[in-house]
């Protein structure tokens, strides 16, 4: 389960349909100056490849906003580079919260390791496409944050770059699992107090927004999923439907856990009680494909178009909704050729199949 709020997170992002995110060095400039300059936000580390970015970003906003932000600089950087838009990161990726004081230093140590590690030099400090000689130099770049990672590392403002050079050249103690991180309920490299602290922050967060926010949160998550099955709101919202409701309203939940809204909030929107929410969550992937689910997010919260200096007619937005109706259609002809003649009803008791998350 991914945590959401102000924070410092680890970002690692591949190219959409595993193709190259840079085609030139100019592009590999770009990618840092992309990343340096997202609005309320620090780049503390990156590490780049061809077809894959790893990053860390000091947020003071929610991760899916900044995600959002990014994917679009992105798409905007190849367009005025090869004059031909497209999506050029992929829509999944793995996000994780990070305990600063716990874990920061080893992960930025990792990064700038990586491609020692992958063998793509013989050195770190030979790689010209990471951070780490930004934490070399006497004079970092002003477009990296290396004050937070050399603090720890350091306990001094004196010979830090040759504290970072010192431990570079050390044997790494210990690796982090960057694919699901080291807490065992979240997905973060963070120790449980620090997540029971964070998650006391989100609710006194949640506790300022007002009832007339989450209720225009939830028309607009459940307008989007009406128009992208194509059902009305009533027939959406039509608890006594259970078949159609427990297909679609999952997604709705989802939508709004994903900004952030707390499952108690949601249970007074939707009339279902949390035990239940929960249990659509878990099976969630199970009734919808992720690609699906992360296009559908995209759609319900796009950036404004005022932030971007964009109009609506901007190139692969249709495209995109077009791909996002196709594949509800697809889904939608599965399910009819595997609907029973009769018309069986899901019970409030019923146990749907477990899925790991």
């Amino acid at each position: 389960m991914t945590l959401h709020g102000a924070g410092t997170y680890y970002f690692s992002v591949h190219g959409a349909k595993d193709q190259p995110i840079f085609h030139s060095v100019f592009e590999y400039e770009y990618g840092v100056q992309i990343l340096s300059s997202v609005k309320q936000t620090r780049l503390l580390a990156y590490v780049f490849d061809d077809h894959h970015i790893q990053f860390v970003l000091q947020s003071e906003r929610d991760w899916t906003e900044v995600m959002d932000d990014i994917q679009i600089a992105f798409d905007d950087m190849h367009e005025r580079s090869w004059h031909k838009r497209k999506q050029l990161l992929s829509d999944q990726g793995i996000v994780m919260l990070v305990d600063e004081q716990a874990y920061l230093t080893d992960l930025v140590i990792q990064l700038h390791r990586w491609p020692e590690t992958s063998r793509k030099v013989a050195d770190a400090s030979l790689y010209p496409w990471s951070s780490d000689h930004g934490y070399r130099s006497l004079t970092p770049p002003a477009s990296l944050h290396v004050e937070p990672m050399l603090n720890l590392l350091c306990h001094s403002r004196h010979g830090r770059a040759q504290r970072y050079e010192a431990v570079m050249q050390q044997p790494q103690n210990r690796t982090l699992d960057l694919q699901h991180g080291s807490h065992p309920t979240y997905q973060a490299l963070a120790r449980d107090g620090f997540v029971n602290q964070h998650l006391k922050k989100q609710a006194l967060s949640q506790a300022a927004r007002s009832d007339e926010d989450l209720r225009r949160l939830f028309d607009d998550a459940c307008q989007l999923v009406c128009e992208r099955f194509d059902v009305s709101s009533q027939q959406l919202t039509d608890a006594r439907n259970r078949r159609q409701f427990n297909r679609l309203m999952p997604i709705v939940v989802w939508l709004l856990q994903e900004r952030g809204a707390h499952l108690d909030d949601i249970t007074k929107l939707v009339g279902e009680d949390e035990e239940r929410l929960q249990l659509w969550l878990r099976n969630l992937p199970a009734d919808h494909s992720p690609e699906l689910l992360a296009r559908l997010q995209n759609l319900w919260s796009p950036i404004p178009l005022s932030t971007l200096n964009l109009n609506s007619n901007q190139p692969g937005t249709k495209p995109q909704a077009q791909e996002v109706e196709a594949q509800v259609q697809e889904e939608e002809a599965v399910e009819k050729e595997d609907e029973p003649q009769e018309d069986i009803e899901t019970e409030d008791s019923e146990v749907l199949p477990s899925h790991s998350n």
